[in-house]
């Protein structure tokens, strides 16, 4: 069950990234294009803050059968037993990876929510434009990739 979940995980990482992709450029062009806010563009960042959220509860799921929680004290022992390097990736996996993808996820729930309450067509793409890109950068910045870490994987 654990496999079939990490699978799922890694594999919607790149729908989210592409759908986040897409909402990002659209509101960026739209925000400075000044066009009108269409009933499509609250669905999709509706749908993107959605597949987020699912993401979320399959990532928990992992980081609970993983027993990621349990790296603390993992940390202080292999800095003590000399292994700096794995030392790093216990880290990454019970505090950075974690930490930054809730706040990205915080990030797009947040700009979703004031998107929806904003005026006008301008502060709508605005607010999306701004929290859906500062969501994305971290979710970049927290993805183990194989060209950034040793151990980081494509799928």
């Amino acid at each position: 069950m654990e496999t079939g979940l990490l699978h799922i995980h890694s594999a919607l990482r790149y729908l989210i990234l592409g759908m986040l992709i897409f909402v990002v450029i659209k509101a960026w062009i739209s925000w400075l294009g000044k066009k009108s806010f269409q009933p499509a563009d609250r669905k999709l960042g509706a749908m993107v803050m959605g597949l987020t959220h699912f993401q979320l509860i399959l990532g928990l799921a992992l980081y609970i059968m993983k027993k990621h929680f349990e790296g603390f004290s993992h940390m202080k022992e292999l800095k003590a037993a000399g292994q700096p390097e794995l030392a790093a990736v216990v880290r990454f996996w019970t505090i950075e990876h974690l930490s930054m993808m809730l706040l990205a996820i915080i990030l797009i729930t947040v700009g979703h929510s004031m998107s929806k309450r904003a005026r006008t067509d301008e502060g709508k793409y605005m607010r999306l434009a701004i929290f859906f890109t500062l969501g994305l950068v971290l979710i970049f910045a927290a993805i183990p990739w194989p060209f950034l870490k040793s151990w980081g994987t494509w799928f």
